[in-house]
């Protein structure tokens, strides 16, 4: 019995050493998949920038220009929207207040006294 014991805790012992093993190995793949990874990235940001930089000698836009023009485009969009909703706002305003004046005007009219209604015809 004790030695069908010593056994089991023998076989589990390995099994948890090989998987130890196995995690072990992960994490270094891991590791050295991501490094490898980001050096692919950096050596591509690398190349993106030299072509920007040879582009610009030969007279395309700066780097610089470009940016500036793409954050000013997105506050462009913005002023837009914005004066797109004030307009849409305005316009809110408006067909409340035309409704709200009909409405009352309705109401004021079925709020007369019948005899006064039939007098005004």
């Amino acid at each position: 019995m004790m030695t069908e014991i010593s056994d089991r805790v023998k076989e589990q012992l390995e099994q948890f050493n090989t998987t130890l093993d196995q995690v072990i190995n992960a994490s270094r793949g891991l590791y050295l998949l991501i490094k490898e990874e980001g050096n692919k990235q950096f050596n591509g940001l690398v190349e993106a920038g030299e072509a920007q930089k040879a582009a610009e000698a030969d007279g395309a836009e700066s780097l610089l220009a470009q940016l500036t023009k793409d954050v000013s485009g997105q506050f462009d969009d913005v002023k837009g929207s914005i004066s797109s909703i004030r307009s849409a706002s305005l316009g809110f305003i408006a067909k409340a207040k035309e409704s709200s004046e009909q409405t009352f005007s309705d109401l004021v009219e079925k709020g007369q006294p019948e005899e006064t209604a039939e007098a005004a015809e």
